[in-house]
């Protein structure tokens, strides 16, 4: 291995001396030691390409040839061989770990760093705006119902129209008998009492108390004798409700008095002015309801073609949400003539409280061996299952919110659209926020010579195949101009703006920072926020300055949404509203919206997706007053109506309670008309509340 290779060869070998003096230490080891043999060939190098392939040497494969006038030296066991010292490995492998280690600390040093973004990256994040990404729920749906519902009887759908028309037949009567049930109720009341200026224990006083307090409650039935008639109908149809209680009481009340007055069985008076006032409450909220029904025909009669407000499941997130579109009156009139909730819940109760107010007074006359007690305690009973606020807990808050909706143009498709009403997001789009004639086109400015005619033409065709808040406006200005539509292909939507073909001409219609991102430049010291530009083939041709007028209410709207817990999802499809412009410029608190990339945009304010088939409300306005207002008061009915329901059960049951265990106990002094008068007119109170809370948003 010591032997050179010829030093006149283009391809010059080196010798072990040479390879250790210049890597190694220069010095043979003297002592025997077991030795690694150097590779007497050379390992391969790649070759190079075919054109420069130099010509191979074949003095590189063979043996070195021995200088002239040496004899070549063969080689001896004794003699001492150059050894691959230890010390060149280890610093060879010294090398590769603190290589090893330089790079370890480096990537420590910057692992957390975030890689330099490209000009495209850069120029994305700023002049696009910033969207929300839609979660997907992990909860899987839930499985379908082995005992499906029983079928509910749905009543035809009459049109709005003739159901205004039928419910204001007889509306004018029903008022004055409402006032004239009061005040019947009223006087029996006063007689009822012991007034300190009459001595009703003289003779013939008792019995001409009894009999005007009979008369009395006969007069109160007689007014509102749609509600006992349709109580005692009920009971034979074997479903009663909260009007078969108003009717029992009514007959057991008016059998106290006149037994009471034939017989003198018991000490004390018949409860006739609770119940008369009884009758006086639940004729009233019927008479409500029935109002608020025929403003809710009314105002959803006003157009053939009124706006639909529904709540469409797995919207946005998984999550329910409400949609405003353009559709018909199907289903309105069927769902407002259908049950509301206090007419739900007492056919449940109803049964509960008839059987509970029979089966009590039966035992107090079986236990204390007097008919005459059956007919005092079931009276009692029975008036007191016939809480006042019966008839009152939905028709009361219903009524008053109808009648704020129809003023803005918003009806409520009855009970079974207002029981959906839940927590959910709202689809908010261009017209919800700027309605026709909010969006207004200040000027025209050209650039480069194009005609104004074809810049106009071109942006009012691209803004008419995705419809718009822009649409309206530019369709104007294109009758203004004497313009017409062109025919365009290959549009494709973008964050900021529009793109088309037209004429095989590439346009370009957006904001400006979407002018930016497709590097159209725009000119110097341009200060205009609120803008329509088009580009032709990659050069501005036009700018369109806009005038954004928003309304007063939207704010005040868009507060009682969130705090009823209907959070807004921005479907717009205007280029410029965007978060930062309705934030910056009209204040809107655009930090608890959500706004959905472009995509889901379109596919959310589509006008024809599909949507639920129970309508909650009709609108027969633009703007998002009315569609908010419509939505929140719907919320608050349905809770509102729950909690009176609720109190008016409570306060039903108790009574029914506490009357029977008076009666049972002979209190006949405790069970006075101004006690029983006081208890009932408490469990009233929560009801009137609750029906002016409903209102108040």
């Amino acid at each position: 291995m010591s032997e050179r290779k010829d030093p006149h060869s283009k391809d010059r070998s080196y010798s072990v001396d040479e390879i250790l003096a210049e890597y190694g230490s220069g010095k043979y080891n003297k002592s025997p030691k077991k030795v690694v043999p150097f590779p007497e060939e050379r390992p391969a190098e790649p070759e190079p390409r075919e054109e420069t392939l130099p010509p191979r040497n074949p003095v590189s494969q063979q043996p070195a040839a021995q200088p002239q006038g040496k004899a070549p030296e063969e080689p001896k066991d004794s003699q001492p061989v150059a050894e691959i010292m230890p010390e060149s490995v280890g610093r060879h492998i010294a090398a590769r770990l603190s290589t090893l280690l330089r790079r370890a600390d480096h990537f420590a040093d910057h692992m957390y760093d975030q890689a330099e973004p490209d000009e495209e990256t850069v120029k994305a994040e700023k002049y696009i705006p910033g969207v929300d990404r839609e979660e997907t729920p992990d909860a899987p749906a839930p499985p379908p119902s082995r005992h499906p519902r029983r079928p509910v009887q749905v009543p035809p759908d009459t049109a709005p129209a003739d159901l205004a028309q039928r419910w204001k037949q007889g509306l004018k009567s029903r008022r004055t008998r409402t006032w004239l049930a009061f005040l019947t109720g009223t006087v029996s009341a006063a007689v009822s009492l012991d007034l300190p200026f009459l001595d009703w224990a003289a003779s013939p006083f008792p019995a001409v108390r009894l009999a005007v307090l009979a008369a009395l409650l006969a007069l109160a039935g007689l007014l509102c004798w749609e509600l006992p008639a349709r109580g005692l109908a009920q009971l034979v149809a074997l479903r009663p409700g909260a009007e078969t209680l108003i009717a029992l009481a009514w007959l057991f009340t008016l059998g106290d008095c006149l037994a009471l007055l034939a017989t003198g069985y018991r000490h004390g008076l018949p409860c006739c002015a609770v119940t008369a006032l009884g009758l006086a409450f639940s004729f009233w909220g019927d008479t409500l309801h029935r109002q608020a029904d025929r403003l809710s025909a009314k105002t959803a009669s006003l157009t053939r073609t009124p706006y639909v407000v529904t709540l469409d499941d797995n919207k946005w997130s998984g999550r329910p949400a409400y949609a405003k579109w353009s559709g018909s009156a199907v289903g309105f009139g069927s769902q407002l003539q259908m049950e509301d909730a206090a007419q739900r819940v007492y056919r449940v109760a109803a049964p509960l409280l008839l059987l509970f107010c029979l089966l009590c007074p039966l035992m107090a006359a079986v236990s204390h061996a007097d008919a005459g007690r059956f007919l005092w305690s079931a009276s009692a009973c029975f008036t007191a299952a016939s809480a006042w606020s019966a008839l009152l807990t939905y028709a009361l808050p219903y009524h008053k919110l109808a009648q704020r909706l129809s003023k803005i143009g918003a009806a409520l498709a009855g009970w079974p659209g207002v029981s959906r009403c839940r927590g959910a997001g709202i689809l908010m789009t261009d017209l919800d926020l700027f309605p026709p004639g909010s969006v207004q086109v200040a000027q025209v400015r050209v650039f480069g010579g194009v005609s104004t005619e074809k810049v106009v033409a071109y942006t009012a065709t691209l803004l008419r195949v995705f419809p718009c808040g822009l649409t309206r406006p530019f369709h104007d200005l294109l009758r203004a101009q004497g313009a017409i539509y062109r025919e365009v292909s290959d549009v494709r939507p973008c964050e900021g703006g529009l793109s088309g073909v037209i004429r095989n001409q590439e346009v370009l219609v957006g904001t400006s920072s979407f002018m930016h991102l497709m590097d159209v430049a725009l000119p110097q010291g341009l200060n205009i926020k609120h803008a329509v530009f088009c580009a032709i083939d990659g050069q501005l041709a036009g700018m369109f300055p806009l005038n954004y007028a928003m309304s007063p209410a939207v704010n005040p709207s868009l507060s009682a949404l969130m705090h009823a817990g209907v959070s807004p999802i921005l479907a717009t499809r205007d280029f410029n509203l965007i978060p930062a412009l309705l934030g910056q410029k009209f204040k809107l608190p655009v930090d608890k919206m959500e706004f959905p990339p472009v995509e889901r945009r379109l596919e959310l304010s589509q006008p024809d997706q599909e949507h639920s088939d129970v309508p909650i409300a009709l609108l027969v306005r633009e703007g998002l007053n009315a569609y908010s207002d419509a939505v929140v008061g719907a919320r608050r009915l349905r809770s509102a109506a729950g909690r009176s329901l609720v109190f008016a059960l409570m306060g039903a049951a108790v009574g029914v309670c506490l009357t029977f265990y008076l009666t049972y106990v002979g209190a006949w002094d405790s069970l006075t008309p101004a006690n029983f008068l006081i208890f009932m007119a408490a469990w009233l109170v929560p009801e009137l509340l609750l029906a002016n809370w409903v209102n108040q948003y």
